[in-house]
């Protein structure tokens, strides 16, 4: 079975730029994240469900929770709108297909996506490559202690022990999810073989069902959560972007053909 390699590091230094600055450009060795704070964005609700379709809004509507219906339609919404400017077409013309691996795409285009939430914020990565990316808020009284055992190598137990044990344990976990989404094998009995700690890691194929190299960049979307990006290894450059909704309000009221 071929090795394949995996690059991870933490990135301290990251650049929230204004989204008014992107071009919806990308290269192949390009990946755009975006940061929605959920909060911040409630007075879009309505153009949001503006774009979602029939059954988008009925899934909404299936929310107990207030709050989870709002973050759904946030978060749809925002992905719908970010999409249809890299596609060039309308926010509501944005067709979602599932993969025979369960993994969503976009139907006939290049443009990949990943989406992940926690807490007040929506995270949205994408490339032209296979990406996947995971947020975590990070919460002190979660029992984490106890899923260590059956997701974690030993190194990576010990790791989150001498460090700062909930930060840690965040770090390691948002890694193991990002790199999962992207290769879209899921979180099954291999994710304590997956690899996680800071450097380089040679591992076999079969365990991402990828042939392919991969880096995990981590960094905070702000001091109460965690994040992970996962990208394939050909990325040389990662850009962080702050929404304005106020830019999109075309993408609410005309088609782009």
């Amino acid at each position: 079975m071929d090795l394949i390699n995996v690059q991870i590091k933490f990135q301290d230094d990251v650049k929230w730029q204004s989204g008014t600055d992107c071009d919806y450009k990308l290269n192949d060795d390009q990946v755009d994240v975006w940061r929605i704070k959920i909060s911040s964005n409630l007075t879009f609700i309505d153009d949001f469900f503006k774009v979602l379709l029939p059954d988008e809004i009925m899934r909404a509507n299936r929310y107990v929770q207030k709050k989870d219906r709002l973050r759904f339609v946030v978060s749809r919404g925002a992905l719908r709108c970010l999409l249809s400017k890299y596609t060039n077409r309308s926010a509501s013309a944005i067709k979602f297909v599932i993969s025979a691996n369960k993994k969503p795409f976009i139907y006939d285009q290049k443009v990949k996506y990943n989406v992940s939430h926690s807490g007040d914020w929506v995270l949205i990565a994408i490339a032209n490559t296979e990406v996947g990316v995971d947020t975590e808020e990070m919460d002190p009284l979660f029992s984490y202690k106890e899923i260590l055992a059956d997701n974690f190598s030993r190194d990576e137990i010990n790791y989150i022990a001498h460090q700062d044990s909930i930060n840690s344990f965040y770090l390691l976990w948002t890694r193991k999810e990002a790199i999962t989404k992207a290769t879209a094998i899921g979180l099954d009995d291999n994710l304590k073989y997956i690899p996680c700690l800071n450097g380089g890691h040679e591992i076999n194929s079969g365990m991402l069902s990828s042939v392919k190299n991969w880096q995990l960049n981590s960094f905070k979307p702000d001091e109460h959560n965690m994040a992970s990006l996962a990208t394939e290894i050909t990325v040389e450059q990662v850009r962080y972007w702050d929404v304005n909704f106020e830019g999109f309000l075309p993408c609410f009221k005309q088609s782009v053909l």
